[in-house]
């Protein structure tokens, strides 16, 4: 059972909403259903209220099933949530902003591109433009790269990101239509080996009075400044993707880990610390200015974890 549990396929549905339980509990009811009505495991549901975001994870051994359970979740999310409502410092482009498709086995990893382009399809008859990334592109390009031609990092510095987004900006979409309707927004799906998602909160201490606003700025460019550090893209830990958010009074250095194999929860915690200890605090928050780095937290589940749930299926 093991063995098979592990070739199993994973969807995480990231949904932009995070705050309106009514709204909430509406959206979980449903995806609780699509678990019971047949063989996939809801394996997680991560509400963050800062974020105002929750992410889905339903997994399963057959493709088909999966689909069904992540598009039924997308279309009562689709019907409940108003992009134009969103607030949140948490960047994002679509009421169904994200779906990442997974095999639990690298001998599945052809059928989760297949989950991914038959997700997409679905959403796109919904409506919303589509864009895949990785194994399901026919461009092969990346989600970082589609992040960043689509404006999805526009106003996350400041905390301030409300969901104005250029969607046109150098890509066509693979389903849906061509025009981003403002409701919905777009979403972005596709297949890549499992993601963990580490985050590691920073939590700040000025010792010169400066309102919120002046606080907030300092403490994103100190995390901005260490988050860079951190990603292959500047020069740190191979595989990892990362940002600094905003986080209720803290900012969090967000990390996407592409391969736990080639960097690690415990490499992101211990290169966070060891960066944020070579550099100049008073030079971000002011004299008498200090940082405290708090334990990161995983947002997902394992594979390990996905496959004992299937197997108890």
């Amino acid at each position: 059972m093991a063995s098979a549990a592990r070739a199993a396929l994973a969807a995480v549905v990231y949904v932009s909403e995070g705050r309106n339980a009514v709204v909430l509990d509406k959206i979980e009811a449903i995806a609780r259903k699509a678990s019971t009505t047949r063989p996939v495991a809801l394996v997680n549901i991560f509400r963050d209220v800062e974020y105002n975001r929750t992410g889905f994870t339903f997994a399963g051994r057959d493709a088909n099933d999966v689909t069904r359970s992540a598009l039924e979740v997308a279309s009562a999310s689709l019907r409940v949530v108003d992009l134009r409502e969103h607030a949140a410092t948490h960047p994002r482009v679509g009421v169904v902003d994200h779906v990442s498709c997974h095999a639990l086995d690298a001998g599945r990893r052809a059928d989760a591109a297949e989950l991914a382009r038959e997700i997409g399809a679905g959403l796109g008859s919904f409506g919303v433009p589509v864009k895949l990334y990785g194994d399901a592109a026919s461009d092969g390009v990346g989600l970082d790269e589609i992040r960043r031609r689509s404006g999805y990092f526009s106003g996350a510095a400041s905390g301030t990101w409300r969901g104005e987004f250029v969607a046109e900006r150098g890509f066509a979409f693979d389903y849906g239509p061509n025009v981003v309707p403002e409701r919905e927004g777009l979403a972005m799906v596709g297949a890549v080996p499992w993601v963990c998602n580490y985050n590691v909160p920073l939590v700040f201490t000025f010792g010169v009075s400066m309102d919120a606003e002046q606080r907030l700025k300092r403490a994103m460019s100190f995390g901005r400044a260490v988050a860079k550090r951190v990603s292959q893209r500047g020069g740190g830990l191979q595989s990892v993707q990362s940002m600094a958010l905003p986080h209720g009074d803290k900012v969090e250095v967000a990390c996407n880990l592409l391969d736990v194999h080639v960097s690690s929860t415990e490499d992101v915690q211990r290169a966070t610390e060891n960066i944020v200890a070579t550099m100049d605090v008073r030079e971000f928050l002011g004299e008498l200015g200090a940082v405290r780095i708090e334990r990161g937290y995983v947002t997902n589940q394992t594979p390990e974890s996905i496959s004992a749930a299937i197997d108890a299926l």
